[in-house]
């Protein structure tokens, strides 16, 4: 079975990359991965390639991977960087080829989720990290989730297991943008009061769930 695909134009890659709430989880995803200067680091659902931007300019090899030609060819354009047409269930790698692996809002629109993580331990060294953000299944509004490429959710817990389940030792999963109410007005206050979703009491309800791990 093969992942669904959404179909994102051009445009909506230019308005993604302005978002405060992408550059606060790119920010976290870049620290959770620890990055090293010498090293090479993999993003899985590269998009346009922004956090793989941010990923180049920290590390001495940065390769990105979609299955959105238009996201790709946007991504080619910035500052050449490395990026091809692959499935994150089948990476076209040699095993331990990476120390890093990044995944941003994307283990929530395929089938197999295991199996993607299994596949993202393979191409990693052992010790090598993984760091993934996804959307929190446990936050009060699931409507601002809605995207019907979407197959599955994660609550903290399940995240945690589907990660072990892989082969990775979980060292850190939080959530971010506190729940402050459905309204535009409250939904913006989230995203600037985004580290509070750690507070004991809102740490389950946050926005997004971010995520690292260790390949063991």
């Amino acid at each position: 079975m093969h992942q669904r695909q959404p179909v994102y134009q051009e445009q909506y890659f230019q308005d993604r990359e302005s978002w405060p709430d992408f550059r606060t989880e790119a920010g976290a995803l870049l620290r959770l991965s620890r990055l090293p200067g010498d090293g090479h680091a993999l993003e899985v659902g590269c998009g346009s390639g922004e956090l793989l931007l941010r990923v180049a300019a920290q590390c001495r090899v940065a390769v990105g991977l979609d299955l959105s030609r238009e996201g790709l060819a946007v991504a080619r354009r910035k500052a050449g960087l490395r990026v091809l047409m692959a499935r994150a269930e089948e990476l076209p790698m040699a095993s331990g080829s990476f120390d890093a692996l990044l995944a941003q809002h994307l283990i929530e629109h395929l089938p197999d989720p295991v199996a993607a993580l299994r596949e993202w331990r393979r191409v990693l060294r052992p010790g090598g990290m993984v760091a993934l953000a996804t959307p929190n299944a446990a936050h009060p509004d699931p409507s601002i989730f809605y995207d019907p490429s979407h197959t599955r959710l994660f609550t903290a817990p399940i995240l945690r297991l589907a990660m072990e389940e892989a082969g990775f030792r979980v060292v850190h999963l939080s959530a971010l943008f506190p729940f402050l109410g459905r309204s535009r007005l409250a939904r913006s206050a989230s995203i600037r009061l985004a580290g509070l979703a750690a507070l004991p009491g809102l740490s389950s309800v946050g926005r997004t769930l971010v995520a690292a791990g260790v390949a063991e």
